[in-house]
């Protein structure tokens, strides 16, 4: 019993001895230096038709065992916007020890533009016929590109019985979230108010605040119940459009044939800044 103790308490010698040896060479391997990642630069400007390659710009990266490891940098995520057009970016770099570094800047997109609501064709509809407006209602966005399936509808005053002007509110948010939110003008008519048609480029547009308008530059065509071509010369053009205020505007296009037959139709031209 006495030579099984000591044998035991050699063993606990051994092992800690052996565990002492094991720390002490663990602490002589470690790495005492942190990688870190520098910018000459506070703020980033960019396009938005970035590369990665703009995206490191102006970064380096160090370490004391490892020596330069700027190559090695990668690039984390975008913040949601700051402001309009303005967010953060987080970059990381790893050492041969698997120890990080982080840093984030600002990065501001030199031609950003809120997103945009578009429209496959006017909403124009006939009373007596229901439809669905959100269904020709889509969106664009200079970073996200089509970003129709998140466009939601936020109000509605249609009554698709009683011919007369209402209006379809929706909204759109990019992945960064900016918020585009538009009251669309809706129109629904009487249907001989519809026997010709008014063809246009466009349903809606954006312009910029102080760009120039002309209406009848959106004529395309004007075309009879039968098919055949018209004149544009018949189509009578109204416009409330001002371009030196932001703000949702129409353009009401009207036509009549030398048989009576008239349609008609409308743009919506957005100014904003």
């Amino acid at each position: 019993m006495k030579y099984i103790r000591i044998a035991a308490i050699a063993i606990l010698i051994l092992a800690a001895g052996l565990y002492g040896a094991g720390v002490v060479k663990e602490k002589q391997e470690e790495d005492p230096t942190r990688p870190t990642i520098t910018s000459d630069r506070e703020v980033l400007e960019i396009s938005v038709n970035y590369t990665e390659e703009d995206l490191l710009q102006g970064l380096s990266a160090y370490d004391e065992k490892d020596g330069d490891l700027t190559s090695q940098i990668l690039i984390g995520e975008f913040s949601q916007f700051v402001q309009k057009g303005v967010c953060n970016l987080s970059y990381v770099v790893f050492d041969s020890s698997n120890q990080a570094a982080n840093l984030n800047r600002q990065v501001r997109f030199t031609d950003y533009e809120s997103p945009k609501i578009t429209l496959s064709q006017p909403l124009v509809f006939i009373a007596g016929r229901s439809s669905t407006p959100i269904s020709y209602i889509g969106a664009q966005d200079v970073l996200d590109g089509d970003i129709s399936a998140l466009v939601s509808q936020v109000e509605s005053t249609i009554s698709y019985n009683i011919p007369g002007d209402y209006t379809f509110s929706v909204e759109v948010t990019n992945s960064l979230g900016d918020v585009e939110e538009l009251t669309l003008p809706v129109h629904v008519i009487e249907e001989e108010s519809q026997a010709l048609e008014i063809q246009l480029s466009d349903a809606l547009i954006y312009l910029d605040v102080g760009e120039s308008f002309r209406a009848e530059d959106y004529i395309e065509g004007l075309v009879d119940a039968s098919g055949r071509s018209l004149s544009t010369n018949l189509v009578d053009i109204s416009s409330d459009v001002n371009t030196r205020q932001e703000g949702c505007y129409e353009v009401h296009y009207q036509a009549e044939d030398e048989n009576g037959n008239r349609g008609e139709t409308w743009l919506v031209v957005v100014v904003r800044e």
